[in-house]
């Protein structure tokens, strides 16, 4: 086995806090945004707990693999899904404040 360093498992960690930093913030804007736009809001702050939930395994398989022997290269899906689940945490917290300003 290659000994890289510790390069290996900085990154897979970080991407292990994002993923979880992204799962208490779809957590804490669910519970904010409810009142204000009921269950739509739960749904798409769902859909993103359920991204950051995939970013979190995701990151666990990439380092399981890049320590093993078979170390394969994977594409851009990762960053893909933790932006998408930003956005939807973006869009959802728009919605919120503009149902605050119409009101």
């Amino acid at each position: 086995m290659d000994d890289q360093g510790l390069a290996t498992e900085r990154t897979a960690l970080a991407w292990q806090r994002t993923a979880l930093a992204t799962t208490a913030g779809s957590a804490v804007m669910a519970r904010l945004t409810y009142d204000r736009l009921g269950l739509p809001a739960l749904v798409f702050l769902g859909l993103a707990l359920v991204l950051s939930g995939w970013l979190f395994v995701e990151s666990r398989v990439r380092y399981r693999q890049r320590t093993g022997a078979g170390a394969r290269v994977r594409g851009g899906i990762a960053p893909l899904v933790l932006c998408a689940s930003v956005a939807l945490l973006f869009l959802v917290e728009m919605a919120a404040l503009g149902a605050q300003v119409v009101r």
